[in-house]
């Protein structure tokens, strides 16, 4: 599995849109884990998620994130957590153990789901798609 989170010196960067660099976890079966620091490059949102893509990314997890970017990384396949923050260690800790749903990691002015969770469902209770 490969997770992405987008850092700024050892916090979650707080808009992925911006941001200029990714830490890349890659763990394998044994639970060992290989870290490498990514630059992003295209700005623009498709240029932005194909590269991600390309990285072969299963998980994103970033601060802000635009709309039209998180679901072209959606639609990609990569799973995308957005509006988190606080330290790298801390979230991937909370990550790995399923508590990055705690209100600690949200932006401010985001409930405990996050700001994209909370779009997600007020989609869903629109009856439009996720």
């Amino acid at each position: 599995m490969k997770i992405a989170l987008s850092a700024w010196k050892d916090h979650i960067s707080t808009v992925f849109d911006t941001a200029d660099q990714l830490l890349v976890l890659e763990i394998d079966e044994t639970g060992r884990q290989k870290r490498t620091m990514v630059k992003l490059n295209p700005a623009d949102v498709a240029g932005r998620a194909n590269q991600i893509k390309q990285m072969q990314i299963d998980v994103l997890i970033c601060g802000a994130v635009s709309r039209p970017l998180e679901a072209s990384l959606i639609s990609l396949g990569i799973r995308v957590h957005g509006f988190v923050r606080g330290p790298v260690e801390e979230v991937l800790a909370a990550f790995q153990n399923g508590n990055l749903d705690q209100a600690i990691f949200a932006m401010p002015g985001c409930l405990v789901r996050g700001c994209a969770g909370n779009r997600r469902q007020k989609r869903r209770r629109r009856g439009l798609a996720a």
